[in-house]
Order: structure tokens, then sequence, then C-alpha cells
């Protein structure tokens, strides 16, 4: 009988085991290495993705900059060649230190304008250029002309002033009754001095038909409120749409307030210009009447002084009629009380400049004359100064 003897292969089949369980564990060490510690972003090769501009951007030559920031360079690209730096030199009288002797000194201002006409006619504030001696008009291009006013209107503070001069750069006037809250406003003009000059502010239409009481018995009505800042030297020049269209004239700010500004709208200031050019000047009507406002705050006090009792709460005091003017021809009478004009309640805070009145027009007054209440319509007439 032969006896077989087996090898035993025990120990070869161990060590291969172990050979083949330590490959498998390194391998998955190695990938959980590159799922989770970025290696494999060392390992592997991307080719270059060529991403699409978004859409809300837009290309400028070596510059990405987006629909808000295109709109607002290329405007200011149109329209800033004809937005003028205006000098003024006007004289004040001043004294010496005991208040005996009093001599002229000349003062210098500074305002802007825009150029809307190719004949060198520019638009400008009416106290920009008030009681100015001399007026000169230097471009951004760095030419300079001596100007002359063809017309001011302090009851709209505008003025329309002339330079002789050639290849002139031109703003165009948009249409200011399209105007919506929330648009874009973007304002050019000259804040502070001449280092200053052609400073850019954008901003948006934050309210219209604002209501800015500038004294002097001067209320601006229907005017445009914007955040886009304004500051002194600003006033004059223009404020623009996303289109490059003159939509407004700066005209002043709120000095205790940041970020409330305020500019005629193009469209009136389009008007009067056109009438200071063909007249120079804008004839102003009214309807010969001096009132005194009141309400429940001061009522006893109209009553007291005039000694009569008012029939309303509310309204203005007629205290006096021009005779032969057109309230007395409609039969206006001192004592009459207004309470509606053009069937609108009157309020404290409300007048008749507002009304903005031209030789003509038709005023629907609500008149109460005691217990009676009556409607009267009058004919505004031209006011002329005494």
């Amino acid at each position: 009988m032969r006896n077989y003897r087996f090898r035993d292969s025990s120990p070869r089949i161990g060590i291969f085991g172990l050979m083949m369980f330590a490959a498998f564990l390194g391998g998955l060490l190695v990938l959980l290495a590159v799922r989770y510690t970025g290696l494999g972003d060392y390992l592997t090769y991307r080719p270059p993705v060529q991403e699409e501009p978004d859409s809300s951007t837009r290309v400028l030559p070596g510059l990405d900059v987006t629909d808000f920031e295109s709109a607002t360079i290329q405007v200011v690209e149109k329209v800033g060649p004809a937005v003028v730096m205006i000098t003024t030199t006007r004289l004040i009288e001043v004294s010496d230190f005991f208040g005996f002797i009093w001599y002229p000194q000349e003062v210098q201002g500074l305002g802007s304008g825009v150029i809307f006409r190719k004949d060198g006619y520019i638009l400008t504030n009416h106290h920009v250029i008030k009681e100015a001696r001399e007026i000169r008009v230097i471009l951004p291009d760095g030419r300079s002309f001596p100007a002359r006013v063809i017309g001011a209107d302090q009851y709209t503070d505008l003025a329309v002033l002339k330079v002789e001069g050639e290849n002139l750069p031109v703003a165009k006037f948009g249409d200011s009754d399209k105007l919506r809250v929330g648009q874009l406003a973007i304002a050019i003009g000259n804040p502070i001095g001449e280092g200053l000059k052609n400073t850019v502010t954008t901003g948006v239409i934050s309210a219209l038909g604002r209501t800015l009481d500038l004294g002097n018995n001067v209320t601006l009505r229907d005017v445009i409120q914007t955040d886009a800042s304004i500051n002194p030297g600003n006033s004059g020049g223009p404020l623009l749409n996303s289109s490059g269209e003159v939509i407004g004239i700066n005209t002043a700010i709120i000095q205790d307030a940041q970020g409330i500004g305020f500019a005629i709208p193009a469209n009136k200031a389009r008007e009067i210009a056109g009438v200071l050019i063909a007249e120079g000047r804008v004839p102003r009507a009214g309807i010969g009447i001096t009132y005194m406002p009141f309400d429940a705050t001061n009522r006893r006090q109209v009553e007291a002084r005039f000694r009569i009792r008012l029939p309303v709460d509310e309204g203005f005091l007629i205290t006096d009629v021009v005779s032969g003017g057109p309230a007395a021809k409609a039969g206006i009478r001192p004592g009459d009380v207004v309470v509606e004009i053009n069937r609108r309640k009157v309020s404290m805070g409300t007048d008749f400049q507002g009304l903005d009145l031209r030789v003509g027009d038709r005023v629907l007054l609500g008149i109460q004359r005691g217990s009676r209440r009556l409607e009267v319509e009058i004919i505004a007439e031209e006011l002329r100064s005494s």
C-alpha cells in the first residue's frame, strides 16, 4: 500500500489572501482620498469651458458692465458734452467794520446749464443768473463764451442764455409726462466748484407732482423728486432718462435731508423756454385779489383781526379786490371766502400761484358769502408791476 504525502498549502493561501486584502484596502483608501480631499482636481484634466455671457450684461470694449452701467455710460457720453458750467459775477454792497461806509464788492457764482439748440440757446435756473453783471459759459471741451440773458422767469426758476459758437453739442428733450416713479434718473452738473465739473450722479424718480416752496412768494408745482445727488452748482443742469433725454432741469435740494432733490419737468421747461425766446419774459396773469388762508388753528385770530365771523372752518378770506380787475368784474367782494378752486377744495398751504395762470385762462371759484354758496367764473388778466 502506497502512502501519499500531501503538502500542506494553507500557508500559501493565507499569504495570497492577505496580499489581495491589502491591495483592496489600499485602493479603497486612494478612492476615498480622491473623493474627499480634492486630490482629484489635480489628477484629472478638464478642458476649459467657454462660458456664455449672462443675458443681464452687455460688453463694452475692454469692460464688462451691466445694463444699468451701460445705460449710464452711454447717456454721459451722449449728453455730457452739452452740459455747461455757468460762472457769474455780481455786485453786492458790504460795509466796513463799523457799518458806516458801504462799498460794492464782486461776488462769483457757479451753476450749470444745458445747450438745447444748435444756435447756442442754453437752459438754466433763474436763481443761477439772477442779478449777474457778467456771465460766462464753459463747455466740457474747454471752450469758453460770454453769454447774454435772453429771458428769465422767477416763478418757474428758469432762464435762457445765448452764446455765439459753432459746432455746439445739443441735448434732446424727452416727454416728462410719461415719467414713472422708480425709473432711472441721471444728473449731470458742476457741484461745489470748478474742480468737480461735469459730475455724474444716478438715482431714480422718487415721486412726481411735488410742490416746492422757494420763498419770496415763489412756489413750484408738479416738480420731479429724485434721489440722484444734487448739490450746490448742479442747479440748472439736466436730469436725464436712460435714453439720454432731458426729463427735467435740476433746481433745488432740501438742505437738512439727504437724497431729496427736485427738478422742473422737461415739458414745462421747454414751454417756458419757448416763451422766453419769443418774448423775453413770461406774461403773468391773475384775478386781482388779496387773501388770507385760515383753518381751525388760526380761525379765531383771523376773525378778531378783521372783526368778522367766518362762515366756514377753512378757506381763503378775500381781504381786498383790485378795482376794475378780473375778480371785481366777476362780482367778488372783500369778505367772501374761497372754498374751492376749479372744483377742488382749498386747504392751508394751497394758493393761486400754483395755477400758473396765463392771460385768458378761466378760473372757477367756489365762494361762501355768509350762508350762500356761489360759483363764480373769472377770466385771468395780465398782472403788471406798479
